[in-house]
């Protein structure tokens, strides 16, 4: 064990004795590691510092039966501010239904090029199509939308992945594959609803 690995362990037996100074050292260590998962997967109307505190809370609340060291805790750590971030991304579901009326412009404008075929976006197309993701990714449950945009969007891989959510790589691929069958689904709903309504007038 390394000398900042033994000065971790020995902050985690003192705090586990309820030594005050501790405990906050600990936090102070592995603030960064829970802030890193908590920024990239909170909700955006959650504050990040608030889900923080939940995890290091249910830290302490664990604290007496933990028995690794600094590098188990750190992957308890990440675990738990993953789901943390989950639990809020469920309190926050909803699955308003999928209307051409209520897109954006540039909304629109994304979808007509994806009806089209489209490959050359322009500007507004292309703003478009991120307003349009997050939109189609609303319509996910909670653990579906995390996956997919680890897997697709940031290009993760399964064992990664795997670690991060302490999820088996069989379980991901089976809830990436319902995920995007669904995101197919919502998508194909919108391109009939705009195709049997026509272009709205100019």
């Amino acid at each position: 064990m390394d000398d900042a690995n033994q000065a971790l362990a020995a902050l985690l037996s003192r705090a586990r004795a309820r030594d005050a100074a501790a405990a906050e050292a600990l936090v102070a260590a592995f603030y960064g590691v829970v802030m890193a998962v908590v920024e990239r997967r909170r909700p955006k109307s959650v504050d990040a510092e608030d889900i923080a505190q939940e995890v290091f809370l249910k830290m302490f609340q664990w604290l007496d039966d933990f028995r690794g060291g600094p590098r188990e805790l750190e992957a308890w750590l990440r675990r738990t501010a993953f789901r943390t971030c989950l639990d809020h991304h469920r309190y926050q579901r909803s699955r308003p239904e999928v209307r051409w009326a209520d897109l954006s412009e540039d909304e629109r404008a994304a979808l007509d090029a994806l009806g089209r075929g489209d490959t050359d976006y322009s500007p507004a197309e292309r703003a478009g199509g991120r307003e349009l993701v997050e939109l189609l990714l609303s319509h996910l449950s909670a653990k579906e939308r995390l996956l997919i945009e680890m897997i697709n969007l940031e290009n993760r891989g399964l064992e990664e992945v795997s670690q991060l959510t302490g999820w088996s790589q069989i379980n991901i691929r089976v809830r990436v594959y319902r995920a995007r069958r669904k995101l197919r689904r919502v998508l194909s709903e919108l391109i009939r609803n705009h195709e049997s309504t026509g272009p709205e007038p100019g």
